[in-house]
């Protein structure tokens, strides 16, 4: 029985988009994809993630859930809601009989929090949103250079991989944020993704069927979000195909 992938969605701020990425990228995988998905909210105490199931739970009535239930051939993926001390443990009890393929890990924003380093030491890829902010990029360079003292050059955990996705970008800094990030990925060796999402609705939780947005309940909708879904899920894809054979 194969050990999942673990994938941790990361930045040393908030307001990047974390938890919001972390539910598309489960939804792709998970409902597009044929993935077996497991998400992690250790966003202790409030638990975003596992909030946003229950407010979709209780706004779409008994008629939309039995539609979506013959719509979707696959369960909606189980939310694990922990601290981040506790998260290792509460993972391994959750895959002790059926282990999800994939797991991904929606992280509280400060580094402080007690257990980060030990969570991330047994990552085997880290995610970071980045905006076209200057200073949210240069937070995550200062983030990435502590993991580099603490884990990446001890040799201590089993993160492969870094990786920086474009998120919330604005029309107008585009050129400009495109051109920081490619020099953020060359100088901190994160590999730069293909993906760029832009400021959008689109790609904030929604919590009606008939609103085009992301959902934990069921796949993402709508136009712009269909062609997302193929080139985000391409890359995430590509990504643990190459990790499940490291």
């Amino acid at each position: 029985m194969s050990k999942p992938i673990y994938i941790a969605i990361a930045s040393p701020k908030g307001g990047v988009g974390k938890t919001s990425l972390t539910v598309l990228a489960a939804s792709i995988l998970q409902y597009h994809r044929g993935y077996d998905v497991a998400v992690v909210d250790c966003n202790h105490p409030v638990y975003t993630i596992a909030r946003l199931r229950q407010q979709e739970s209780e706004e779409l009535n008994w008629q939309s859930l039995i539609r979506l239930k013959y719509r979707i051939p696959c369960t909606p993926y189980p939310i694990i809601c922990t601290p981040v001390r506790e998260a290792l443990n509460r993972v391994e009890r959750h895959c002790a009989d059926n282990p999800p393929r994939c797991i991904l890990f929606d992280l509280p924003p400060l580094m402080r929090t007690e257990g980060t380093v030990q969570l991330l030491s047994a990552m085997d890829a880290v995610l970071f949103p980045i905006t076209g902010s200057p200073m949210d990029m240069e937070a995550v360079r200062h983030f990435i250079d502590i993991l580099g003292e603490q884990i990446l050059t001890m040799g201590k955990g089993n993160i492969r991989e870094l990786y920086l996705l474009r998120n919330m970008i604005q029309a107008w800094e585009r050129e400009e944020a495109d051109e920081r990030s490619r020099t953020l990925a060359d100088e901190t060796g994160a590999l730069l993704m293909q993906t760029s999402l832009s400021h959008s609705r689109l790609y904030r939780p929604l919590l009606s069927e008939r609103r085009r947005g992301i959902c934990t309940l069921f796949p993402p909708h709508g136009g712009k979000l269909s062609h997302l879904c193929n080139g985000l899920g391409d890359e995430l894809h590509e990504i643990l195909q190459r990790l499940c054979t490291e």
